[in-house]
């Protein structure tokens, strides 16, 4: 009767976008207030944060973990 199915559920509906949201406005804030760098440096920490998100909700460690590598790889 008190699962956390529906708990899990909103979670992975509702959270992730709305933490990206807000991070998406910080680093807009800092880059309107000229601080260029702490705009930059929020977006590659809030990258790897997302892709360890991703890997720890969706379960699949092998396609983000390339997916992450294919970011930093050379053609």
């Amino acid at each position: 009767m008190f699962g956390t199915g529906g708990i899990a559920q909103w979670i992975q509906d509702n959270v992730v976008p709305l933490i990206l949201i807000v991070i998406a406005i910080g680093v807009l804030w800092a880059g309107n207030a000229g601080n260029i760098s702490k705009a930059v440096t929020k977006v590659g920490v809030t990258l790897v944060g997302v892709a360890f998100l991703a890997m720890v909700v969706t379960g699949s460690f092998g396609e983000v973990g390339q997916w992450l590598l294919g970011l930093f790889q050379t053609a």
